[in-house]
C-alpha cells in the first residue's frame, strides 16, 4: 500500500524560550480510586538542565518537568 503525504510548508515552528525566573503553567495528573484528575498548575523556573526544568510550585515544593510540557503563564494549555 502506498501513502501520499503532503509536503510541509517552509514556515518553522516557533517556541517561546523559557528562562530561570519565568512563571509557567503545566498540567498535573492525580489519581484516586478508578479515576484520574487533570489540573492546570503554575510554578516558577528555578533551574534548567538540558531539556528539564526544576520548578518551585505554589505549595513551595520543588519538582522537575520536561521543557516541552511547560507553557509561559497566560498562554492556553491546550497547545500542549
Amino acid at each position: 500500500m502506498h501513502v501520499n503525504q503532503p509536503k510541509g510548508g517552509t514556515e518553522e515552528a516557533t517556541t517561546t524560550p523559557l528562562a530561570i525566573g519565568d512563571t509557567v503553567s503545566y498540567v498535573a495528573m492525580s489519581s484516586g480510586y478508578r479515576e484520574f484528575r487533570l489540573s492546570a498548575r503554575t510554578g516558577v523556573i528555578e533551574a534548567i538542565d538540558g531539556c528539564v526544568a526544576t520548578l518551585r510550585t505554589a505549595t513551595g515544593r520543588s519538582i522537575t518537568k520536561p521543557l516541552d510540557k511547560l507553557m509561559p503563564f497566560g498562554e492556553p494549555l491546550c497547545a500542549l
